[in-house]
């Protein structure tokens, strides 16, 4: 029998207990969010799939036969959606490295003197506004450069190398056999190696594309501006952590991986709660078969 820690809590919700339901959604929310922001870029987005993704775990929860872990049965509901999912704005713009590369270079502009934004580098500067304004620009830069991959490749890319799925979990949820999420994992890292590894700085010093240097356009352009309302909404709750953006190492060679996994845990902007609640209203009735 596979031993699953939320085994007793599963028993307990199809027993109707609504508390036993509702301690599930809230210790998976932010697990699926995560991941749907990852994939999505968009926190808006990924906020609305993280609901869609619940709603459809509460309302199949009868059907899972327990041959896998909850979690991995969650996260395969959670992958499925998110692959099929309406394509968002920035994708149908097909988005590919090659596109992300010329916006990097066209952007490169240090700090004009005559703006509001600081003209200091982060190591002269540490004062939380540059500090959260360059963390903002590092998770949506690198997020975006996901949006490079097709959505097996990066699905997988998440899986195996983000959340560091064994190959056999991660086959299971994308529902393929473990040498084809291998393979997709091995392409997809490479691609990002490569790409993070000439461009990035944070993979190496002396790359070109310096978070520093990308402020002034993140901002003026609003490539952050939903981040920025994340993190207050998260801070106006009590829930914000506070986490120093990733520094340029001289020292060393950092693996693409490294970058995504330095990151916040970005939480959605409200419990999603009481959404649900609404929405699953003598609407759909939890199967208990």
């Amino acid at each position: 029998m596979i031993d699953d820690p939320h085994l007793l809590l599963l028993e307990s919700s199809l027993a109707g207990k609504t508390n036993a339901l509702e301690e599930l959604i809230q210790i998976f929310q932010p697990k699926v969010f995560s991941l749907a922001l990852k994939f999505l870029w968009n926190p808006e987005d990924a906020e609305d799939a993280t609901q869609e993704i619940l709603v459809k775990v509460i309302t199949n929860l009868g059907s899972f036969r327990k041959e896998s872990k909850l979690s991995t049965w969650i996260y395969r509901i959670a992958s499925n959606h998110l692959i099929n999912v309406q394509k968002s704005k920035m994708e149908r713009r097909k988005v590919h490295l090659r596109a992300v590369r010329e916006e990097l270079h066209r952007t490169q502009v240090p700090f004009n003197p005559s703006s509001h934004f600081p003209t200091q580098t982060l190591e002269e500067d540490t004062s939380p506004k540059v500090s959260e304004l360059v963390l903002h620009v590092q998770v949506a830069c690198t997020y975006a450069m996901l949006q490079g991959l097709t959505r097996p490749y990066r699905m997988a890319y998440l899986l195996g190398e983000v959340f560091q799925t064994s190959s056999e979990e991660g086959a299971s949820v994308m529902g393929v056999r473990p040498e084809t999420f291998r393979q997709r994992l091995s392409r997809s890292r490479k691609q990002m190696e490569a790409f993070l590894g000439k461009e990035c700085s944070l993979t190496k010093a002396d790359n070109p594309c310096q978070c520093t240097n990308r402020i002034t356009y993140a901002t003026r352009a609003g490539r952050i501006k939903s981040y920025l309302k994340l993190s207050e909404q998260m801070k106006s709750d009590g829930r914000w952590k506070e986490i120093k953006p990733m520094m340029v190492n001289t020292s060393k060679i950092r693996k693409a991986a490294e970058v995504f996994r330095n990151h916040p845990e970005y939480l959605p902007k409200k419990n999603q709660l009481e959404n649900i609640r609404t929405l699953l209203h003598n609407s759909f009735p939890l199967t208990t078969r």
